[in-house]
């Protein structure tokens, strides 16, 4: 489902669309800019727009935290971000504190937020939450993603170092961050 965008999420990747607008180079504004749509785009679930803004075929990688090594190809990377959507993980922040940018890549670091039912907690390791899992909780992590560009002006895919597991931050009461997580999540 397609949603619209919330400022509050729009407002946490400002960084990089203040950079794209400010940049006089058009390679490099066109790199920033293309990873700003992607991250729209994914934030919005609008499949067919994010998908406008990689390669035939993108190859993602995850590093770090994380046992996921990452989609390989169109109909990998497509199903993962129909699977986020399916449980909410697109509906993010990403406060990002930083941005590089060069005519090949461009790079995000920043935090991610999410809203995580404490039941996907407990499912992903978390203890103690057998008795919270029909609740809702703030979880970020510190990341940094090289976006690499094609000469085409496309992303060539993901490179994601996560800098930690998530981290809860606290449980949310009803309707707080409600951009956060699935659509109807109460």
């Amino acid at each position: 489902m397609i949603t619209p965008l919330s400022p509050e999420a729009a407002k946490t990747w400002r960084l990089l669309a203040d950079r794209a607008a400010a940049e006089r180079n058009p390679r490099l504004r066109a790199n920033m800019e293309v990873v700003a749509r992607h991250v729209e785009a994914e934030v919005r679930g609008d499949i067919p727009a994010l998908m406008a803004t990689l390669v035939a075929e993108p190859r993602y990688q995850v590093w770090g935290a994380s046992t996921s090594l990452g989609p390989q190809g169109y109909d990998e990377v497509a199903e993962f971000y129909r699977a986020a959507i399916r449980i909410g993980k697109n509906r993010l922040e990403f406060e990002i504190g930083r941005v590089v940018v060069d005519h090949d890549t461009v790079l995000t670091e920043g935090v991610f937020r999410h809203a995580y039912s404490g039941a996907m907690l407990a499912a992903r390791g978390y203890e103690d939450l057998q008795d919270d899992s029909s609740a809702w909780f703030l979880v970020e992590y510190q990341a940094l993603i090289v976006w690499p560009i094609s000469a085409e002006g496309l992303i060539l895919g993901e490179d994601m170092y996560a800098g930690e597991a998530p981290r809860i931050v606290r449980r949310l009461d009803a309707g707080e961050f409600d951009h956060l997580g699935p659509v109807d999540r109460t």
